[in-house]
C-alpha cells in the first residue's frame, strides 16, 4: 500500500514536471508551426507533443482535428477539454505549454555567423538577436543594420547603428524586434551585397560597384569610395538616377566640376539608398577640367584633398 502511494506521488510529480516544461503564457496566441505539449490530468496516456499544422489545424488524440491557430492557450485548453470530455467522461481539465514558438519567427539575413529563422514569444533587443545568430562576420556593416518591421500587410523599415551602440555601451537604444520582422546585415563597402541599401556607381570610375552609405553620403564621397574618377571622366555631366516620392524614376544631372573648382555645394547632392550614379566619359583627361584649381590633380589623392578642403 505504501509503495502504491509513493508510486502515485512520483507519477504526479512527473506529470506536473511535464506540464510546466516550456514557457507558459495563458494569453499567448497559438500560430501555425507552434509545437505544443498536451497534458491531460485524468488520462495521462493522452499526453503528447502536438504541432499546429500550416493551415492552423491541430490533430488531437481521440477527438480528431480542430482549429488551434488564433486561440489563446486558455481558450485552446477549454475547447480541448470539452472535446476530449465527449470521449472520456473523466476528462475535464487539460494543459498546454508551448515548447517551440515557430509561429513567432524572426529572420536574420546577411553578414552574421548563423543566418536563419529564430523564434521568440516576446520582443527581443536587436543586439540579443544578432548574438543569437552567432554575431557579426568580419565584413559586416554594423553601422547600418536594416530592420524590417511587419504590421499586417504593412512594412516599416528602420536602420540601427549597432557599432555606435557597442562603442557607447548603450544597447538599450537599439530597436526591439518582434515576430514577423526581418533583420538584414549588409556587407561593407565594395560589394554588390550592399544591395538596395547602397548606392551603385557606374561608368568612368576606378572601382564601379555598390557602396553602402557609411561615413560619407554625398555624390563626391561615393565617387571617392569607388577609387575616384578615371582620367576620361566627364565631371560636368554626372547623372544621379533615383525614384521620386511617387515611385517614378528620375535622372538628375550635376556639375561636380563646379563643386570642386568653385565650391558650388548644390552640385554635390546627398545620396539616398537605391541611387545610381553614372559617370560618363569625355575625350580629354578629367584632370584638365579642373585646371583652374592651383593643385596637381593627376592623382586620386589630390581629389581627396579638394573634397575634404571643401568640407571644412
Amino acid at each position: 500500500m505504501r509503495r502504491s502511494i509513493v508510486s502515485c506521488l512520483l507519477a504526479a510529480c512527473l506529470c506536473a514536471s511535464t506540464a510546466s516544461a516550456g514557457p507558459k503564457d495563458a494569453q499567448y496566441v497559438v500560430g501555425p508551426g507552434d509545437v505544443l505539449q498536451l497534458n491531460v490530468w485524468q488520462a495521462p496516456s493522452l499526453d503528447r507533443q502536438l504541432t499546429v499544422r500550416s493551415d492552423g489545424i491541430l490533430a488531437l488524440p481521440m477527438a480528431g482535428e480542430m482549429r488551434a491557430a488564433g486561440l489563446t492557450l486558455t481558450q485552446l485548453e477549454e475547447q480541448v477539454a470539452r472535446r476530449l470530455g465527449d470521449y472520456n467522461r473523466n476528462v475535464n481539465q487539460v494543459s498546454f505549454t508551448v515548447t517551440e514558438f515557430k509561429s513567432r519567427s524572426i529572420y536574420v539575413l546577411g553578414r552574421v555567423v548563423a543566418p536563419g529563422k529564430f523564434a521568440y514569444a516576446e520582443p527581443v533587443n536587436l543586439f540579443d538577436l544578432i548574438r543569437e545568430a552567432g554575431g557579426f562576420t568580419d565584413d559586416a556593416l554594423k553601422t547600418r543594420v536594416k530592420v524590417v518591421h511587419r504590421q499586417g500587410d504593412q512594412e516599416k523599415i528602420e536602420y540601427a547603428n549597432v557599432e555606435d551602440a557597442l562603442n557607447t555601451g548603450n544597447l538599450s537604444q537599439l530597436p526591439q524586434v518582434r515576430s514577423g520582422d526581418t533583420v538584414i546585415i549588409a556587407k561593407r563597402n565594395g560589394s554588390v551585397e550592399a544591395g538596395s541599401d547602397g548606392v551603385q556607381i557606374l561608368g568612368s570610375v576606378r572601382l564601379p560597384a555598390i557602396y553602402a552609405l557609411e561615413d560619407v553620403n554625398d555624390l563626391v564621397g561615393v565617387m571617392l569610395l569607388a577609387g575616384g574618377p578615371n582620367d576620361d571622366a566627364n565631371l560636368k555631366r554626372i547623372r544621379l538616377v533615383r525614384e521620386d516620392a511617387a515611385g517614378a524614376t528620375v535622372a538628375l544631372e550635376f556639375n561636380v566640376d563646379a563643386y570642386l573648382t568653385q565650391g558650388v555645394v548644390s552640385q554635390n547632392p546627398v545620396c539616398q539608398p537605391g541611387d545610381t550614379i553614372w559617370v560618363p566619359r569625355k575625350r580629354g583627361a578629367w584632370a584638365k577640367s579642373l585646371r583652374v584649381v592651383p593643385l596637381v590633380l593627376g592623382s586620386v589623392a589630390s581629389t581627396i584633398g579638394i573634397y575634404y578642403a571643401l568640407h571644412r
